[in-house]
C-alpha cells in the first residue's frame, strides 16, 4: 500500500524548498505562476491531497473513519452506518460518510474529501466503476471493501453469500409449485447483480427449468425501476405466478406496481425479496424474504478496520473474512400458485 503523498514528496521531485510548495499550493503571490503551474501538476501527479486536518491529528483531537455507501435509504446500509457509528464511538474515532448514488464521479468526490480530512480508514461499498482517482487515493488509505467487491480496490472485504441467499429465495418457490417465476434484479456489472442472478439460475437448474431472458429485468436497485420492471413483465403478457426481487429498495417500486394494478398477493402472485426491511413484516401481506445479517457484517468490517490501525496496513492483509449467509423467513406473500 503506497504511502500518502506530502508537501516534501512534491519538493524533492521538483528540486525545490517544501515552503515554497506550500506556498505555490495556497496561491502566494510571491511565488510565479510558472512555479505554481509545476507544484500543481506534480502534486496531481502524485496524487496529494492537502491536508486540512493536519493540526488537529498532531494534537489527536480528531480519529476519523470514512465510510461511502451508494444509498443511505436502503435500510441495509443505514443498519451499517448505525452501527458503525457505534463501533467508533467504543474505540474512540469520530465517523464521516457520503453517499455516492452509485456515481463513480460522486464516490470520487467523497473519498477526495475523507482523504484530505485524513481519515484513518475507510469502509466501502464500492460502485459500478471506480475512476482512476478514487483508486489511487484509496491505495493510500486502508480500505475495506462491504458487500461489493472490486479487486483493483484491494483483497480486503466482508461480503454475505449473495448467490446462496437468491438460491434459497428461488427455490422456496420452486417448492410451493412455482415455474414461472421472473427475476428483479441489479446490474451485471457489479459483484451482487452477477452474484444474485447466478443463484436464481442454479435453483432453476437444479428443477431442470431453464432462464427465461423474457424473465429477467435488471437495474438499479431503485423503487423506480422495479416498479417499471414488473410493469414490463406483465405487459409483456407473459406468463408470471411469483417473483423473485434482489433488493429492498426494488421490492418497494415492486408493491408500487401491484397495488396499482390491483393484483393480489400472494392469491395472483408471490414475492420473496433478498433483503429484509423492518416495515416488510407488517405489510399486508407481510413480505418473505432473506434477512441479511448486518450486524454480525458490520461488526467484522469494523474489527478488520480496528485491527489494520492498531496493527499497521499490511499486518492482516491474505487473511479472508469469513462469508456470512442470510436466513430465510417465511411469511404471507408467497403460497402455491393457483
Amino acid at each position: 500500500m503506497k504511502r500518502a503523498a506530502t508537501l516534501k514528496d512534491i519538493a524533492e521531485q521538483l528540486g525545490i524548498a517544501h515552503t515554497t510548495v506550500s506556498r505555490a499550493l495556497s496561491g502566494h503571490p510571491r511565488i510565479s505562476a510558472t512555479t505554481k503551474e509545476q507544484v500543481q501538476a506534480m502534486a496531481q501527479r502524485l496524487g496529494y491531497v492537502p491536508n486540512v486536518g493536519a493540526r488537529a491529528m498532531r494534537n489527536g483531537a480528531d480519529r476519523l473513519v470514512g465510510l461511502v455507501v451508494p444509498d443511505m435509504r436502503n435500510e441495509f446500509y443505514s443498519g451499517v452506518a448505525t452501527a458503525l457509528g457505534h463501533r467508533c464511538t467504543e474505540a474512540g474515532y469520530r465517523l464521516l460518510f457520503g453517499i455516492s448514488d452509485d456515481d463513480p464521479s460522486v464516490e470520487e468526490l467523497h473519498v477526495r474529501t475523507l482523504r484530505e480530512s485524513r481519515c484513518s480508514a475507510v469502509l466501502l461499498t464500492p460502485s459500478v466503476a471506480p475512476t482512476a482517482q478514487t483508486k489511487a487515493w484509496l491505495g493510500q488509505t486502508p480500505v475495506v471493501q462491504l458487500l461489493r467487491f472490486d479487486p483493483s480496490l484491494g483483497r480486503r472485504h466482508v461480503s454475505v453469500d449473495d448467490e446462496d441467499g437468491l438460491f434459497r429465495a428461488t427455490r422456496h418457490l420452486l417448492d410451493l409449485g412455482h415455474t414461472d417465476i421472473a427475476y428483479i434484479g441489479g446490474p451485471l456489472t457489479i459483484s451482487t447483480g452477477r452474484h444474485r442472478l447466478e443463484g436464481y439460475e442454479r435453483a432453476l437448474r437444479q428443477r431442470g427449468l431453464r432462464s427465461q431472458a423474457a424473465l429477467r429485468r435488471l437495474g438499479p436497485p431503485q423503487a423506480d425501476f422495479g416498479e417499471e420492471a414488473l410493469g414490463s413483465l406483465l405487459d409483456a403478457g407473459r406468463r408470471v405466478t411469483a417473483v423473485t426481487v434482489a433488493s429492498v429498495r426494488q421490492m418497494l417500486g415492486v408493491l408500487r406496481a401491484v397495488r396499482q394494478r390491483g393484483l393480489s398477493v400472494p392469491e395472483t402472485l408471490s414475492l420473496v425479496c433478498y433483503g429484509d426491511a423492518e416495515w416488510f413484516e407488517f405489510a399486508d401481506p407481510a413480505i418473505t424474504a432473506v434477512s441479511l445479517p448486518v450486524a454480525a457484517m458490520v461488526g467484522q468490517a469494523a474489527d478488520t478496520l480496528f485491527t489494520l490501525l492498531s496493527e499497521g496496513r499490511g499486518a492482516r492483509a491474505a487473511r479472508a473474512a469469513p462469508l456470512f449467509t442470510g436466513e430465510l423467513k417465511v411469511r404471507g406473500s408467497t403460497a402455491p400458485p393457483r
